[in-house]
């Protein structure tokens, strides 16, 4: 059924786009029966899989209690989206391109989070699910790849009135790594926190130009994520104002920035100074009428580091003869500086932001580094002829050694040849990460886990930290020297397979399970 959305007895189904090709399928048999809306009711996603190829080859969506039947072909990389603890998809849009096929699908969660199969070229098709629904299921018509597609969603019987503002949710590690502190630092700066209470928090005031017409708090917000508008009276607390200003700077600047061709080549500092520039003079500005100075800037990697030709760049974009230019100026200059600054050291660092992080947060592992350097010197690396009763100062690549993964304890040794394959496949993803990072060292701070080490340190019942299967594994690692954000970004982009952002905590997982799958999740 391709008309206008159904409700049937609570539930919703959303029109499907796309090509005619294919047969019809629908997670929940349609129209339903009593025993589907049943099914529905008790529904509870946890992941969605996703077959990538030229388009969209295959779709499924698992519940806690079983999984739905996956749709298309097969053949193209598998990618999963693994759902938080109450988190529920709340919308879902596609491309179409010459609405022939899917070519993209992109899933939007209850925690703000969101993620992108494919490439979304062309028009964007917002499957519009009603207020308080949650996706559970998918229909539409399939065959070698997804021809057709629209959602199926029921009410979401917890959600009860709009969150309050005073209570948002923190934005996602993914966020805070993609978006660098020190930008965010130099936005505050000059925006300012507006109106503060003795107490620090701070009140709803009046917009200088136009009055309470709008409404405005913190560091220049007047909406809250979740929709709201401010409203007089309201009162937030700083940490608050600030989550909401990352919320918008993401909304609004990280899409068009990095689309920047150089961005991936640009620091936190650089891409911190790019940040502010965009927030303050709209993100749209690369290339843009009037923007050719800075657009230049971009464009010219081999001046990033000529201070001078970079401010005389920044500084022609202050409102010349207004009475804005001085404020305009320093800000320009101050983006200049940053952009120009050299990357120091972590932040967060060990000190303020592992305490619950567990054996993965356990910096240990970095007051052996200099011992490793002395007991593995003139070793030449064994690569994947790794086996499981070699000496643990034997080196699997260049510069990671066998005794690492085991955290040099003999009770973590590898019981298994395919258990030394996986480490030397993930040994060689953690050497092009250390040598991009311009070769700090790195530090594994959690490899191997035995079932009763496992247990032991509260780890999941099916970790990949387990090793208990081929193509299963994991490290939990930093780079000394290095922010844990950046590093954890680069590998979010470059690793095709298991995530854990867990850069709050001091470190980032890397692994893969049977399947080799794209899975991201927050610790």
């Amino acid at each position: 059924m391709n008309s206008s959305n159904d409700i049937n007895r609570q539930l919703w189904r959303s029109p499907s786009f796309g090509g005619s090709g294919g047969k019809e399928f629908s997670d929940i048999n349609w129209p339903p029966q009593a025993s589907d809306r049943i099914l529905a009711q008790q529904a509870s996603p946890v992941e969605v899989r996703v077959r990538i190829g030229r388009n969209v080859d295959q779709v499924q969506m698992r519940w806690a209690k079983g999984e739905r039947p996956a749709h298309g072909g097969g053949g193209s990389v598998l990618e999963a989206f693994v759902l938080n603890a109450n988190e529920y998809i709340i919308n879902v849009r596609l491309t179409t391109p010459g609405n022939r096929y899917v070519g993209s699908i992109e899933l939007l969660t209850s925690q703000g989070r969101s993620i992108v199969f494919g490439k979304q070229t062309g028009e964007i098709v917002d499957l519009r699910v009603p207020a308080n629904h949650q996706v559970i299921g998918f229909h539409g018509r399939s065959g070698r790849w997804i021809d057709r597609l629209g959602v199926i969603a029921v009410p979401k019987r917890s959600i009860g009135t709009a969150p309050k503002p005073s209570k948002p949710t923190r934005p996602s590690d993914l966020v805070l790594g993609a978006i660098p502190r020190p930008g965010i630092e130099l936005i505050k700066e000059f925006e300012g926190y507006a109106k503060a209470l003795p107490d620090g928090r701070a009140k709803a005031y009046a917009d200088p130009l136009r009055g309470w017409e709008v409404p405005t708090i913190g560091y220049g917000t007047t909406r809250y994520p979740n929709g709201v508008r401010v409203k007089q009276g309201d009162i937030i607390t700083q940490r608050q104002a600030e989550d909401y200003l990352i919320h918008h700077v993401d909304k609004s600047c990280r899409g068009p920035l990095e689309k920047i061709p150089t961005w991936s080549r640009m620091n936190s500092n650089q891409r911190g100074a790019m940040y502010s520039f965009a927030y303050n003079l709209g993100s749209g500005f690369y290339r843009g009428y009037n923007f050719e100075s800075i657009t230049r800037v971009c464009d010219s990697p081999e001046r990033w580091k000529d201070h001078r030709w970079i401010a005389a760049q920044f500084v022609k974009y202050r409102n010349p003869g207004t009475s804005v230019e001085a404020g305009l100026r320093r800000r320009r200059l101050a983006e200049a500086d940053l952009f120009c600054k050299k990357v120091n050291s972590a932040t967060p660092n060990w000190d303020d932001d592992h305490g619950e992080a567990g054996e993965a947060g356990n910096h240990k592992p970095e007051e052996r580094l200099d011992d490793i350097r002395r007991d593995v010197a003139g070793s030449q690396a064994v690569g994947a002829r790794l086996t499981p009763d070699m000496d643990f100062n034997t080196l699997i690549t260049p510069h990671i050694a066998y005794g690492e993964f085991a955290l040099y304890q003999e009770e973590r040794r590898f019981r298994h040849g395919y258990q030394c394959k996986t480490a030397y496949e993930i040994c060689l993803f953690l050497e092009k990460c250390r040598a991009y990072f311009g070769g700090n060292p790195l530090v594994i701070t959690s490899g191997y886990r035995p079932p009763k080490i496992n247990a032991r340190v509260g780890g999941a019942r099916r970790s990949e930290h387990l090793y208990d299967a081929p193509a299963t594994g994991a490290v939990d690692f930093y780079i000394k020297g290095v922010s844990i954000y950046e590093v954890e970004y680069w590998c979010d982009r470059n690793y095709p397979h298991s995530i854990g952002y867990g850069a709050r905590r001091g470190f980032v997982h890397l692994g893969m399970r049977p399947g080799k799958p794209r899975v991201r999740w927050v610790y």
